[in-house]
């Protein structure tokens, strides 16, 4: 179940001169929050579709991204939006464990491997960090 929470925001504000350029003021927004157990983003360049599972209940969004292609999911983690999502069914919260990348085209997949460089994954108790398919660093 989401929970309503008060968040402190940065964001950019004209200031004095001569560092009007270079301000930044804070405000107190109310924001959703969800405690997903995964979520799946599958990006298409310029947008990713993204869905959430949080206690059974499934939440699908869109949201901007820039040269992110193919699928990636991730582990348990919590986010927050502006406004509350809908739900779009029913899902299992144990159905992803750890991250994987997939692609449809090679190129595709080395490409946003290289954009993406590595999202946050933490490992889960017992599994080791594997390297990914193509990473320089395990020479």
């Amino acid at each position: 179940m989401p929970q309503k929470v008060v968040v402190t925001e940065r964001y950019w504000c004209p200031g004095g001169w001569p560092w009007e350029w270079f301000d930044t003021c804070t405000r107190q927004v109310t924001k959703w929050c969800y405690s997903f157990s995964w979520v799946e983003e599958t990006g298409y360049g310029l947008a990713s579709h993204l869905k959430g599972c949080e206690n059974g209940t499934l939440y699908t969004w869109w949201a901007f991204s820039f040269g992110i292609f193919g699928s990636t999911h991730y582990g348990p983690g919590t986010m927050c939006f502006t406004s509350q999502l809908s739900s779009s069914g029913r899902c299992d919260g144990s159905a992803v464990s750890g991250l994987t990348i997939t692609a449809e085209v090679p190129h595709i997949q080395s490409t946003a491997r290289r954009q993406i460089r590595r999202p946050v994954h933490r490992p889960l108790t017992g599994e080791k960090d594997q390297p990914m398919l193509g990473d320089e660093t395990g020479k």
